[in-house]
């Protein structure tokens, strides 16, 4: 008989719920393969599509995540400014 695989059983280990304070929660993604600088050049060309594997694409996916998140948050009547960084 197989056994039944939860989104808990594939997460074990790789992901991981850090509570700093009551008002910030961070998610901290772990990809083993992406802690090679090759394969970290391969995620940029191949797998995101540009064409150089520069630092600056780190930028351009920051700033949509945290437009993304700043957008649900005003859409679901969230409380608090702006996201700023730091």
């Amino acid at each position: 008989m197989k056994k039944l695989v939860t989104v808990n059983d594939l997460l074990d280990g790789h992901v991981g719920l850090d509570l700093e304070c009551l008002d910030r929660v961070y998610l901290n993604g772990y990809v083993p393969g992406l802690q090679v600088s090759g394969q970290v050049v391969n995620f940029l060309t191949h797998h995101l599509g540009y064409p150089i594997a520069s630092p600056a694409v780190f930028e351009k996916i920051g700033k949509r995540f945290r437009a993304g998140v700043d957008r649900f948050r005003r859409e679901a009547g969230g409380a608090g400014g702006a996201l700023r960084q730091g």
